[in-house]
């Protein structure tokens, strides 16, 4: 017998009344007899909870045989006597999470109660939507037509009942063997339970099975024994796949990923019919061939080592190029695990799944932004020439005058003009921003490569930094560069020192700069970030702060006005290595 803890729906104001009490009072005796029952896990007789509980020995029996019905006790015959003792059951939720079948529980009134992973994912639903929900009210409701709520209903009679039905799911029509049992909750009431055995592939696989039965008898024109024994064949090969459903599950073929397995040697053993239209072959034609004959031959290094990176553990997908029938190329990439059997040498099971039109789309992207920053350059280069003939023929203006006014109008040109001009070279690295993907870069190395083109007269820069790496974008140096510089530029007189140093924070760590300087009183701290600051371009800090975030990192200022500067950048775990 199946028990269910039910998840009660909300009942109605006019039954809340003597019958609540008195149920209540049921419930209380059965939990009290229940408690009795694990402290005795030997096992009682009505007797024993008769008087151990102070209750009538007709009460005790019927309460007693009611756990027995419901699944929570036992009964067993010692002599004369029934011993009674707690049932011992695996939770009902840790049964239905490793079952993969469907598997739906009602109550008396169709109420849903409890569903598993495997028709959630199926259906594409979310438990919340289910639970405690009436299921003609649910989005389950379209999938049950009235003659399978009569076959549930009927079950509350204890008829149980095994159909196949078709049904349409997200317009593709799906072929089910539904099982329809009585059960019985926990409180003692009646309840529903449906499994829905997925037959989509055994029945395309029984239709096909069936033509080529009928097809064989057409032209070998057997006698009447010999067709008999064929049916008899096929019925025994109809059971053994039964038997097998699980292992055919596994290899479904209804994903628009191609599924793949190949032996130890690289052979394909099994290739499904989503891999026609992404390189023309199908199956029959790949079966028994090795994968590397179909990839690039340009592409076979990465293949092979992408290859053995998954075998040994490796989830990131490899890329590589296939070639397809007709000769064309298709980008794909692949991913999967070694398949142990048993006596056996391992195999791989992968899936391919076709990125060409991603690829193509990136290649499109990639020569258009080549493009772009060419014309930029060129445009760049043509302000910046004029600009520094502006510059001249300024100098010449006030070489040429006397009048003060008009030389501060002069100076004031100037002034715009070197803005101009140092805002121009700045889009210049701020174009190369994203442009390369981002790298493992060695903090240490980067930091004294920066520190090399920065003039630091008598300061002393410390790198206090062991073998650390973060994944960061090429222009990292050019942070460490702008870090240095500022601490040169505005920590005015008393900077004797530029620290940095490296160190872990939780899960993630800490790469700090911090100089002996004047330091940044607390309402500058944000605003050091910004483009512009007080009517001045400051870019390099905005710099900083764009090329840091392209990998996730952050910065900010941390130090104390009159004690120097303090810039922590934090970097994520998984951006960080060797620490």
């Amino acid at each position: 017998m199946i028990t269910i803890t039910n998840r009660r729906k909300p009942e109605p104001a006019d039954s809340i009344g003597w019958e609540h009490d008195e149920s209540m009072v049921k419930d209380n005796e059965i939990l009290r007899i229940r408690d009795e029952l694990e402290r005795n896990p030997k096992g009682m007789t009505i007797e024993d909870v008769s008087q151990k509980l102070s209750m009538n020995r007709g009460t005790a029996a019927k309460y007693l045989n009611l756990l027995v019905v419901s699944g929570q006790a036992e009964m067993r015959t010692l002599g004369p006597a029934k011993l009674f003792s707690i049932s011992q059951r695996v939770p009902l939720s840790q049964m239905l999470s490793v079952w993969t079948d469907l598997i739906l529980i009602l109550d008396a009134d169709l109420f849903i109660q409890q569903v598993n992973d495997a028709l959630l994912s199926y259906f594409q639903l979310e438990r919340d939507q289910l639970m405690g929900v009436q299921l003609t009210h649910s989005p389950l409701a379209q999938y049950f037509n009235e003659d399978h709520l009569v076959t549930l209903k009927a079950a509350l009679d204890g008829e149980e009942k095994i159909f196949e039905e078709e049904i349409e799911i997200h317009g593709k029509i799906h072929s089910f063997r539904i099982k329809v049992l009585p059960l019985v909750f926990d409180q003692g009431g009646k309840g529903i339970g449906a499994i829905l055995i997925d037959i989509t592939g055994i029945k395309a696989y029984q239709h096909d099975l069936e033509g080529k039965v009928l097809e064989r008898t057409e032209l070998l024109n057997e006698t009447n024994v010999e067709l008999e024994r064929r049916i008899r064949e096929s019925k025994k090969i109809e059971k053994a796949l039964l038997e097998s459903e699980e292992k055919y599950r596994a290899l479904v073929d209804n994903i628009t990923e191609v599924i793949f397995t190949i032996n130890d040697h690289g052979v394909i053993t099994y290739i499904s019919p989503a891999i026609t239209p992404i390189c023309g072959f199908t199956p029959d034609e790949l079966l028994g061939r090795a994968l590397a004959d179909f990839v690039l031959s340009d592409d076979l290094v990465s293949f092979t080592k992408g290859l053995d990176k998954s075998k040994s553990g490796d989830v990131s997908p490899f890329e590589f190029r296939l070639v397809a029938k007709d000769g064309s190329l298709r980008w794909v990439h692949a991913s999967g695990k070694v398949v142990e059997h048993p006596g056996l040498p391992d195999g791989y099971q992968g899936m391919i799944t076709d990125i060409h039109e991603q690829k193509r789309a990136e290649d499109t992207l990639r020569r258009a932004n080549k493009q772009i920053v060419l014309l930029n350059s060129i445009t760049r280069h043509d302000i910046l020439n004029g600009i520094t003939k502006l510059l001249a023929y300024l100098d010449i203006a006030k070489r040429q005058t006397k009048d003060p006014k008009l030389l501060d109008l002069l100076d004031k040109e100037k002034e715009i003009t070197n803005t101009i001009q140092r805002q121009i070279t700045f889009t210049r690295d701020y174009q190369n921003i994203g442009m390369r993907p981002p790298q493992w870069k060695d903090i240490g190395t980067s930091i004294k490569a920066a520190a090399a083109d920065v003039n630091l007269g008598k300061i002393t820069l410390s790198v206090n930094i062991g073998k650390i790496e973060i994944f960061a974008d090429d222009l990292i140096e050019k942070v460490f560069y702008n870090l240095v510089e500022n601490s040169v530029l505005h920590g005015g007189e008393t900077v004797t020192t530029i620290t940095f140093s490296f160190k872990k924070k939780g899960k993630s760590s800490l790469l700090i700069c911090e100089d002996n300087g004047k330091g940044i009183s607390k309402e500058e701290k944000e605003l050091i970030f910004e483009h512009s600051r007080g009517g001045r371009i400051n870019y390099g800090l905005f710099f900083s702060r764009e090329v840091l975030a392209i990998t996730g990192l952050t910065i900010k200022e941390t130090g104390t006005a009159g004690s120097g500067a303090r810039f922590e950048i934090t970097v994520p775990e998984e951006m960080c290595r060797g620490a």
